[in-house]
């Protein structure tokens, strides 16, 4: 049977999805589960402690150990994304007992370490909640820990008065009381699937 053109077009972009599928695929340290479930972790792959800093303090997750930690990578300046999240996870957490909230840790890792200072970062994060903690670092620093757990940010040329943005993931990752990482909740995410995935590890 003769090819025609149309044909050998069709079939070189099917093998060119598959291929990319299969590179995305194997390129990904991340632990393959639907987002809100408990992930089966191998140890030194995804997630782990990390060290970073609040008012020039060195701050751990493990530090938080005994509770749920609550990550969420994100900036101050963020004109949309974040305070949607964050408004999210604060409504989440509203919906736990007091006896419940006691065990957990929000914390909000800031991006934009050049413009978020340990003053104002735990500022903006308690304005949504005052539980949350606000942390960051050097870049490198924030990097190394931003790919421990998938997570990508990278800045963007701006032509408002800001400068720049940051583009960034908008995942909320969820730490057992062990300190392992074990569930992640996606961007459209509810209150109330925060509640319940925190509910989960208590």
């Amino acid at each position: 049977m003769k090819k025609t053109p149309i044909l050998i077009a069709l079939l070189a972009f099917a093998v060119g999805i598959v291929s990319a599928q299969y590179l995305l695929s194997s390129s990904s340290s991340a632990p393959a589960a639907a987002a809100g479930t408990r992930v089966p972790v191998v140890a030194g792959q995804f997630g782990g402690d990390f060290t970073l800093t609040q008012n020039g303090k060195p701050v751990k997750l493990s530090d938080f150990t005994g509770k749920v930690a609550v990550l969420y990578f994100g900036y101050a300046s963020c004109p949309d994304i974040c305070p949607t999240t964050l408004a999210i996870i604060s409504a989440g957490l509203r919906e736990l007992s007091p006896a419940e909230l006691a065990q957990v840790q929000p914390v909000f890792i800031s991006v934009d370490p050049e413009r978020d200072s340990g003053e104002k970062l735990m500022a903006y994060a308690q304005h949504f909640h005052p539980g949350f903690t606000g942390i960051t670092g050097t870049a490198a620093e924030v990097q190394q820990a931003a790919r421990q757990y998938g997570a990508f940010f990278a800045k963007a040329p701006s032509n408002s008065a800001m400068g720049y943005t940051v583009d960034h993931t908008s995942n909320t990752y969820l730490i057992s009381k062990d300190g392992k990482f074990v569930s992640i909740l996606p961007h459209d995410m509810t209150p109330a699937s925060v509640a319940e995935g925190i509910r989960q590890e208590l």
